[in-house]
């Protein structure tokens, strides 16, 4: 959790520095091409007055003014300028197609039209010069910006050590108080168990439901406990890759195999399609664990008469195992909250034997393993539950 909460901390935080450094250099190229381009822009608003007469032609005049006759469309040269890197036909057609309105995108020009006395004046500068020097400006800024942003990574990664540390903590307190909790609360369970067992073989065959009631509670806060204190532990040691390899193929059609009874007695059937020979690493009562998990979800909430599917494949380098059932439907708000701890969709779902815990447990024990799961719903198709565990080197 303070991992994901970590990395949410450095993503959200990058997020923000990423647009805002966007913005800056947006608004610094903006202002970098607008001062690159003012001198050429000037040169063409005194070329133009300098050839109709309002001010004096200049010696170092960049621009080349073309006049343009639209009855006989003769053009004439009408400054003393020259573009060296256009001829004189691509002058008079960049003028052409200035005075027609066009853009002139990507032609290294820059160009202003005037219409005086039935007569168009194009003004035209070649603007290689500044389209280098705003090239050179744009990767100047480019490395800038990346720069910063490197930066800014370091610091936000080192500051989100601080950030979380309170939340670090106060976890760390918490499943502390909830691994020794659990612990204890072992003891006086086992008691009263053992207490009520005793206590209904005295009854001598009498009804007592009383003691059938103390007898199911307690097994249910004892299961209950039992989860708390393996998630617990597995939050101790959440060291991937360790392990030994199982056959998990085996493992399926066993888990399957046994489920079959509690299926049958309420109407259900279990399908399975399991690929053989994909074996994985971890440990063998936590992946136990997840399929006993989905295999009792699919049974509680599985529709009477129907099937429960049972698939493992192998998808690339991981072993893709799903649990299929139709008749539930988990609404799109309450799916992304499934694996979180006590976590109940809505009160349909909520069985009296179930502590909340079950599907927290499978996501733990995917993510120490190295793999993922993820559930999806619909009300055609029903539920199904996908977890991928990784192969091992030696068998992909």
């Amino acid at each position: 959790m303070i991992r994901k909460l970590k990395r949410r901390f450095i993503l959200t935080s990058m997020t923000v520095v990423t647009l805002v450094l966007l913005l800056v250099c947006f608004a610094l190229g903006l202002g970098a091409r607008r001062v690159i381009y003012s001198d050429a822009d000037q040169m063409l608003k005194r070329s133009l007055m300098a050839s109709l007469g309002e001010r004096p032609g200049g010696r170092n005049e960049r621009a080349v003014v073309l006049q343009i006759d639209p009855e006989t469309g003769e053009i004439e040269v009408k400054s003393s300028a020259t573009l060296e890197r256009f001829s004189e036909a691509e002058q008079q057609a960049l003028a052409q197609e200035a005075a027609r309105g066009g853009k002139l995108k990507n032609k290294g020009v820059r160009t202003a039209v005037e219409s005086r006395d039935g007569k168009t004046y194009v003004a035209v500068v070649d603007t290689a010069m500044e389209d280098r020097l705003l090239t050179a400006a744009a990767k100047a800024l480019a490395l800038f910006a990346a720069g910063v942003w490197l930066a800014l990574l370091l610091l936000v990664w080192l500051l989100s050590g601080w950030a979380v540390r309170p939340m670090a903590k106060a976890w760390d307190m918490q499943r502390q108080f909830v691994a020794d909790a659990s612990h204890d609360l072992k003891t006086p369970l086992t008691v009263i168990l053992s207490n009520s067992e005793l206590l209904k073989q005295q009854s001598e065959g009498d009804d007592t439901p009383e003691l059938d009631r103390i007898a199911a509670a307690g097994k249910r806060m004892k299961d209950l406990v039992q989860k708390m204190l393996t998630l617990a532990r597995m939050e101790d040691s959440p060291t991937r890759g360790a392990g030994e390899t199982m056959d998990l193929s085996d493992m399926v059609m066993e888990s399957a195999l046994a489920f079959e009874a509690t299926a049958f007695e309420r109407g259900l059937t279990i399908d399975e399609n399991v690929e053989s020979g994909l074996a994985v690493k971890g440990n063998r009562d936590q992946v136990q664990s997840v399929l006993e998990c989905l295999l009792d979800n699919a049974c509680k909430y599985a529709a009477p008469g129907s099937a429960i599917t049972v698939s493992l494949e192998k998808a690339g380098k991981k072993a893709r195992l799903s649990v299929h059932n139709t008749g539930s439907y988990i609404p799109a708000e309450d799916l992304a909250h499934v694996f979180e701890r006590f976590y109940r969709a809505d009160k349909s779902r909520t069985a009296a034997d179930s502590s909340g815990l079950g599907l927290a447990i499978v996501e733990r024990v995917a993510e120490a393993m190295g793999g993922s799961v993820t559930a999806e719903s619909s009300e055609e198709s029903g539920t199904t539950f996908t977890v991928l565990l990784p192969l091992p080197r030696e068998t992909v």
